[in-house]
């Protein structure tokens, strides 16, 4: 039977033997089995009866991950209304305007406030108490609305398809073969829409679901003994310098709980020495692509895989390419049916096409053998004064191979004329290390035409992939903040006079 919203309380509710657990930041630990999960979630369906929800209200949540987050999720679904997630970051000055502006006729969060209409994630609304403002969306296939960078970069609101969803999770339940037997952890927030795909995976098979805080992840994934799970780049670097840290103690499988049959990964471009390092130590790590809007695009599997490569095309036949690479996709059943609050983004209203073609804003190649190698995103061409334009990511590509150079990021310059970059050596304290950097990357631009030679170095002790100050909510790199770190740090170093230095950039080096 294949997966439909429709009927996943019933199947949920029938698995009295898996697991949903919950870990908080300090290690505490909560579980439910799914049949008591889904009968929380079915008591809280009739309170939002009682407090004056109805089929088509939006219910917003602000909160962390937990079990009540869960539990509300399921609550809408079953009480027919839509959940509106906010990330646990969103600023909420005055909840009464916020419930207003956004429609909701509740609103789940841990706020100081005394408005009727927020419930505490562990709480009980009042009766009746859905405000005037309420607003009821009444497309059938509108099964949430989520927030979300998207395409463009910025911040907007996105539609989620009741037949995306099921469509993505069927095909994932084939391609990777999950069964009951498996057990998955989560430890992005489940405002991000791909967890939530995960949820409702583990629910319909009956496979056992962690929840865990990222700041305890790899307590959680050695402790709970996941068979996969799906994560950013930094999360399997971070593993895998853990890992060999401890060398010598654990293999890598039993580093990661001893049960792990595949891991994915696909939020944003990964280094190759960190695909090398899973393989080479019996850890199958899959690259896929996908966006909310589309639903997974590509994916490898670890039946058929291509490392350096996104896998092969899930529906080739919905996938064309314009001249510049930029991939389309046309499919009965994408994940999202189309923007909402698209705070003033002028490029919002390209991306959804009106014959159901979505714009990526990724430029990919397929080879001969149908495998998807993602070049760059649209938003990071960097123009150069030239009029060449160039993808950061192509490259960095080049320059990843360097001995002793842990992270490499390609930016514009603040003349935007030519390239620079910001370079974390794998010892900061090593001056040779940096000279041999140094003269590396003078040998490899002698190779590279003109407009892709990196001409200016900034050399920084932490990687920034790893610092929050420059990632996103999903823990993507923002190139816009790592630019405008390197503008200041070249600007430090200018004003001084000789070698700027602070925290993360240490110094500057040009190359004449």
């Amino acid at each position: 039977m294949s997966m439909n919203l429709a009927d996943l309380l019933d199947r949920s509710g029938n698995h009295t033997a898996a697991r949903v657990v919950e870990i908080d930041v300090t290690g505490g630990r909560r579980e439910l089995t799914h049949s008591a999960l889904t009968d929380l979630a079915r008591t809280r369906a009739r309170q939002l009866t009682a407090a004056g929800v109805r089929p088509g209200h939006l219910i917003g949540i602000r909160a962390a991950n937990s079990l009540d987050w869960l539990a509300w999720d399921l609550a809408a679904l079953a009480a027919g209304a839509r959940l509106k997630a906010f990330a646990d970051t969103t600023d909420i000055p005055d909840p009464h305007d916020f419930i207003a502006g956004h429609g909701l006729a509740l609103l789940i969060a841990d706020l100081p406030t005394t408005a009727p209409a927020v419930v505490r994630p562990d709480g009980v609304p009042g009766a009746d108490v859905v405000p005037p403002t309420a607003v009821v969306v009444e497309t059938d296939d509108v099964h949430s609305l989520v927030y979300s960078s998207g395409t463009t970069g910025r911040l907007k609101g996105l539609e989620i398809s009741a037949k995306g969803t099921e469509y993505v999770i069927n095909r994932f339940i084939d391609a990777f073969g999950v069964t009951g037997t498996d057990r998955h952890l989560i430890f992005l927030p489940l405002a991000n829409y791909q967890q939530r795909l995960s949820v409702y995976l583990c629910l319909w098979l009956g496979a056992d679901l962690v929840l865990a805080p990222y700041q305890r992840v790899f307590q959680a994934v050695r402790a709970e003994s996941p068979t996969f799970l799906i994560g950013p780049p930094v999360f399997y670097d971070t593993a895998l310098q853990l890992h060999v840290k401890g060398a010598g103690k654990d293999s890598l499988p039993d580093f990661l709980g001893g049960r792990i049959r595949f891991m994915i990964t696909g939020m944003a471009p990964i280094r190759r020495a960190t695909l090398d390092g899973f393989w080479e130590r019996d850890v199958p790590l899959l690259e896929a692509y996908g966006l909310t809007e589309t639903g997974m695009v590509a994916w490898n599997t670890p039946d058929d895989h291509r490392v350096g490569t996104v896998g092969r095309l899930i529906d080739p036949d919905a996938v064309t390419f314009l001249d510049d690479g930029e991939v389309l996709i046309n499919r009965p059943a994408p994940l999202g049916r189309g923007y909402f609050d698209t705070d003033g983004d002028p490029t919002a209203a390209e991306v959804f096409q009106a014959d159901g073609t979505i714009l990526t804003g990724d430029y990919a190649r397929l080879d001969p053998d149908g495998f998807l190698t993602l070049i760059g995103r649209k938003k990071d061409v960097i123009a150069l004064g030239s009029g060449r334009k160039v993808h950061p990511a192509e490259i960095e590509a080049a320059f990843t191979g360097i001995d002793g150079v842990s992270e490499i990021i390609v930016v514009p310059t603040p003349q935007s004329n030519r390239l620079g970059a910001i370079v974390t050596p794998a010892d900061p304290a090593d001056t040779a290390l940096r000279g041999h950097i140094e003269k590396r990357v003078e040998e490899i631009n002698a190779t590279l035409d003109a407009h892709e030679r990196v001409m200016s170095l900034v050399f920084s002790d932490t990687a920034l992939r790893s610092d929050p100050a420059f990632m996103t909510a999903n823990m993507k790199l923002s190139r816009g903040r790592a630019a405008e770190h390197f503008a200041a740090a070249v600007e430090e170093e200018s004003a001084s006079g000789g070698t700027a230095a602070g925290e993360p950039g240490a110094d500057v080096r040009t190359e004449r």
